[in-house]
């Protein structure tokens, strides 16, 4: 029988609901947590009501875990859905099929290598939700164009087709800032 790592006794103290092992896991990951869901709202006030959300489904569903090591990645997951499912109840995702609109354009990502990281971040909150949350989910936090759709229940074509027009509308956000 394989000994249990100190990742899995930790996250048994917080299945169980001990104090300490709880807020030394929100203490740990929310930092970073709280950066991908501003990513994916509108204002702090926002990203703090889904990292609280999230949150609490981490703690309700930490049983679930299956495997220890995956921990960070598993929360993450969590954060981009509940972000996601935020923005839903917001105001629902309308994505109309762009790449009959507007084609396939190229875009040039030799933009963002010239400009500080915190200047792109900005820009991606001021882009409408829904190319928000398409620039976030395909470019920021690495899913494949099949797998964002899956995610916000839309067309493939509208997904490649908003990540077009979002990347368009974020060059031109950051070209103003250069």
């Amino acid at each position: 029988m394989a000994m249990k790592s100190d990742a899995e006794y930790f996250i048994e103290a917080c299945i169980k609901r001990d104090e300490k092992a709880c807020r030394q896991l929100y203490e740990r990951f929310a930092p970073k947590m709280y950066g991908v869901c501003l990513r994916y709202t509108h204002s702090s006030a926002a990203a703090e009501d889904v990292l609280h959300d999230g949150f609490i489904k981490v703690f309700e569903n930490l049983d679930k875990l299956r495997d220890a090591n995956a921990l960070g990645a598993w929360i993450k997951r969590i954060m981009v859905h509940t972000a996601i499912n935020y923005i839903r109840s917001e105001k629902p995702l309308v994505l109309n099929d762009f790449d009959k609109e507007y084609g396939n354009y190229a875009t040039s990502d030799d933009i963002y290598d010239k400009i500080d990281a915190d200047i792109v971040m900005k820009a991606i909150q001021e882009l409408p939700g829904s190319f928000r949350s398409v620039l976030n989910l395909c470019e920021v936090e690495g899913y494949s164009i099949k797998e964002a759709s899956e995610m916000l229940k839309i067309k493939e074509s509208s997904v490649r087709g908003a990540l077009v027009r979002a990347k368009r509308m974020l060059a031109e956000k950051l070209k103003e800032q250069i």
